[in-house]
């Protein structure tokens, strides 16, 4: 039996740059379908599976086809492959590989198949699949990518020769979303995407990712999606994601849903469900308005992983060249085989070019400090077999949690069943905590009378709120005069304060002007439901209403473990000139065999401020 090597690659220029191009086509669910790839489905070939491989084959009254898929390897965002081993079929394996290459124009895309068949039937097959036709495809295809990221929108579904869509149905909708938000564009956005977006792109509709793509503010997409929702234009549901991988192992209709533990089947391990960190807001097409096939073209999507820019196995004692784009902030580089963790800080004045050694037995945690475009060099100085990963660890940048949405008045007042099951507890790791009272209260109700204070408190919710929804967080309840508040990072926090804290002291309606004082902690919660409102407890909880004790007017109040955050470091750093900080240790009830250092913050007052 003679079997026939084979390689076919195509290159297309296109007018947008690698970032750009990048969230499309490592979308390898909507790239397999659009390039015409049969839909998948998993399957078991062997009882001994690899970890973190996949055995697939192509769904029934397809090819018989059925093969071992190895992880996903990306770059981000100039390259991403995979292969697959075949176990029977006309192939034997092929490398599927995609480089974008910048130009001054924009990007050079290159598409790359390699492989072995198995006899002359298979390399027939072969030629016949990657045929003049299949490279005016690829041409056609990243054209129409160019023109959906130049229109900012996402890539439009196939037309078909007959369609049976009502225009006048579809302004109907966008009519009724308008005037129940009050916000014409963004409803206008959502309907033209729900009528036209491709397939893949709708099973899953990501908030931050529309949110970026329209250069809308987050709060506005949200608030608009959930009415939406309840108009039954949308459904929405939660991802359960794994602590791990970080990949979507289940998706939930209802809160009261959750059940621990869940199995991870990439991982082989059972893990609890975060609240914060482990369950997203996913929104999709209501089936009356447009039904979604549930066909699925690939499994382990890169972009389904979006929190990781480096994904790439080493074999024992390989060096590997990596080239990536980082945000400015902080990752966590790490592999599979190893104990050692590499801390990486990242802005402009890193450095451009660092070696990273990963070897066996040790357990460390090292540190260091990069550039947003580093080249670097990996080596595996194992004798195992082993995935790098780097992961951006500023995961809010990603996704919408439970945690957040689930305080937002507006998603109360909407679906006010959305609850945690009864009795049921769950963690809620790394929140970061807000409490906030008013400094002079007692001034406000001596002197303007009871009414007339508990009017100008009312409002003092109503313009915290706000601030808090701009930066990513939500109000918990409201306790007298005081708020709680959760954030995903401190740097949140304070940026809602000031923010807060600003408008009123340039409010001249009130004398003496409202002041704010606050204090902010970060840690480990438990979620429950209480009183038909999702709420939050815990040693994290009590700290940070201690902390609020010690601020004066204007001044917000931080524990050490919310400063250590870099995110707030980088704030601190960049407004030295304008910010006042005392540092001190305090003990708090309750706590009485225990110290706490605080960080006591203020903005100084402007010389140009006078009193008149």
């Amino acid at each position: 039996m003679i079997d026939y090597d084979f390689s076919h690659s195509w290159q297309v220029e296109s007018s947008s740059t690698p970032e750009q191009l990048w969230p499309i086509l490592s979308d390898t669910n909507r790239l397999f379908r659009d390039l015409g790839e049969l839909p998948v489905e998993q399957t078991n070939l062997t009882q001994n599976s690899r970890k973190g491989y996949r055995e697939l084959t192509y769904e029934p009254l397809h090819r018989t086809d059925m093969w071992e898929e190895e992880p996903y390897q990306w770059e981000k965002p100039y390259h991403l492959s995979v292969k697959r081993n075949y176990k029977s079929g006309y192939l034997k394996d092929l490398l599927i590989s995609v480089d974008i290459s910048p130009i001054e124009s924009g990007s050079v895309v290159t598409f790359r198949f390699r492989g072995e068949t198995r006899r002359l039937t298979g390399y027939m097959y072969i030629k016949w699949r990657f045929n003049s036709r299949f490279k005016f495809r690829i041409r056609q295809l990243v054209h129409s990518y160019d023109q959906s990221i130049s229109e900012q929108r996402i890539p439009r579904n196939k037309k078909h020769r007959f369609s049976l869509s009502n225009p006048r149905r579809w302004d109907h909708f966008t009519d009724r979303l308008s005037d129940i938000s009050r916000e014409r564009e963004i409803s206008t956005l959502l309907i033209k995407t729900i009528q036209k977006g491709n397939e893949s792109d709708l099973k899953q509709l990501n908030p931050q990712k529309l949110a970026l793509l329209w250069n809308k503010p987050l709060s506005s997409v949200l608030r608009v999606m959930l009415f939406a929702s309840k108009l039954d234009i949308l459904n929405f549901s939660w991802n359960i994601l794994c602590p791990h991988c970080r990949t979507n192992v289940k998706n939930i209709k209802k809160l009261k849903e959750i059940t621990d533990p869940v199995y991870c089947s990439q991982c082989e391990e059972d893990f609890n469900v975060d609240f914060h960190q482990g369950l997203e807001l996913t929104f999709q097409p209501h089936p009356l308005i447009r039904k979604i096939p549930k066909k699925t073209y690939c499994f382990g999507n890169p972009a389904e992983q979006y929190h990781l820019d480096l994904n790439i196995t080493l074999n024992p004692g390989q060096k590997r060249f990596v080239k990536i784009n980082l945000s400015e902030g902080v990752y966590r580089i790490y592999s599979d085989k190893s104990n050692e963790v590499i801390q990486a800080e990242v802005d402009e004045d890193g450095l451009s070019n660092a070696t990273i050694h990963f070897r066996k037995g040790r357990s460390l945690t090292d540190k260091v400090y990069l550039s947003t475009t580093p080249n670097l060099i990996i080596h595996n100085q194992t004798d195992e077999v082993m995935m790098i990963r780097c992961e951006n660890v500023s995961k809010e940048k990603f996704t919408v949690s439970a945690a957040e949405i689930s305080s937002w008045q507006l998603f109360r007042n909407l679906f006010p069943e959305e609850l945690i099951r009864d009795k049921k507890k769950l963690n809620a790791e790394n929140l970061t905590i807000l409490f906030t009272d008013l400094y002079n209260s007692s001034d406000l109700y001596r002197k303007d009378g009871d009414e007339s204070a508990i009017g100008i408190v009312m409002d003092h919710f109503d313009v915290l709120e706000q601030a808090i929804i701009e930066e990513r967080g939500s109000v918990v309840k409201t306790i007298g005069d005081s708020v709680m508040a959760i954030f995903p990072k401190p740097a949140n926090a304070v940026r809602a304060f000031y923010k807060a804290d600003q408008i009123f002291k340039e409010n001249t309606d009130h004398d003496p002007p409202i002041e704010l004082k606050g204090g902010i902690h970060k840690g480990d919660c438990m979620a429950v439901t209480l009183n038909n409102r999702i709420d939050y407890f815990g040693n994290t909880v009590n700290v940070a209403s201690r902390l609020v004790g010690f601020a004066g007017g204007s001044e917000v109040v931080i524990s050490s473990e919310a400063y250590s955050c870099p995110e707030l470091k980088d704030y601190v750093r960049t407004r030295e000139h304008s910010l006042k900080k005392h540092f001190r240790e305090v003990t708090f009830k309750g706590f009485e065999n225990e110290s706490f250092e605080i960080l006591q913050m203020s903005h100084k007052e402007s010389p140009l401020r006078l009193v008149v």
